[in-house]
C-alpha cells in the first residue's frame, strides 16, 4: 500500500477549443508531457451559474473521468455541448491530475474509482454522466483530503444561482438515475 499525494490543476474549456490549437499548448506551458497524459484523472465541472442537483447536495461536477487525457475529453465533446446552454457565456472548468506510486502503474484507475466512491457518499449518486461505479483494486492511500474533494464540490468563494437536474425528457436522464444510492430511490 502507497501513500499517493493528489495536487489538481486546472484548465478552462468551451467546446469551441481544438486539442492542437488550445488544449495541447496550454497544457505543455505548464510543464505537462505527453507520456502524463496516458494515466492522467479528471473532473469536468461546470462553471457558471448552473450547478447539478444529486440527491443529497448540489455539486458543478458532471464527470470523473481517467485514462488517456486527449482521447478522452475530444470524446466528451459531444455530451458537453448539451450542457454548454446551461454554461452560456461560461467555460467548463477541468481539474487534472497524475497520480502515481512506484510498481502501481494502475494507480491512477484505483484513484478515480476511490474518487467516484467519495462523490457517491456525499451526493448520494456518482456525477451526472459516470455510467457505472468504478472500484479500486489496490489499497492506495490518496491524500490530502481537502485538495482531493475541492475537485468534486463546490468550494469556497463559488456562487452558483441554480441546481438543476435531467428531466425523464433529456439524454442525461437515464445515466443520472442508474448510480443513485438504492436507498435514495423513489
Amino acid at each position: 500500500m502507497a501513500s499517493v499525494k493528489i495536487e489538481w490543476d486546472w484548465l478552462h474549456w468551451n467546446c469551441g477549443q481544438t486539442w492542437g490549437t488550445d488544449v495541447w499548448p496550454e497544457l505543455q506551458r505548464r510543464g505537462v508531457k505527453q507520456q502524463d497524459l496516458e494515466r492522467c484523472v479528471y473532473v469536468i465541472r461546470l462553471n457558471g451559474l448552473f450547478a447539478i442537483q444529486y440527491p443529497l447536495g448540489v455539486s458543478p461536477t458532471v464527470y470523473i473521468g481517467e485514462g488517456n487525457f486527449e482521447q478522452r475529453i475530444t470524446q466528451h465533446k459531444n455530451w458537453l455541448m448539451e450542457l454548454a446552454d446551461l454554461q452560456g457565456e461560461y467555460e467548463f472548468l477541468i481539474g487534472y491530475c497524475f497520480p502515481r506510486a512506484r510498481n502501481a502503474s494502475k494507480v491512477y484507475s484505483d484513484f478515480e474509482a476511490m474518487l467516484i466512491h467519495e462523490f457517491r457518499d456525499i451526493y448520494g449518486a456518482a456525477p451526472l454522466r459516470n455510467r457505472q461505479m468504478e472500484f479500486q483494486k489496490s489499497n492506495h492511500v490518496f491524500e490530502p483530503m481537502n485538495e482531493i474533494r475541492s475537485a468534486i464540490m463546490i468550494g469556497r468563494g463559488m456562487r452558483f444561482h441554480w441546481a438543476v437536474q435531467p428531466m425523464k425528457s433529456s439524454p442525461m436522464y437515464d445515466v443520472y438515475q442508474r448510480t443513485i444510492l438504492e436507498e435514495l430511490r423513489v
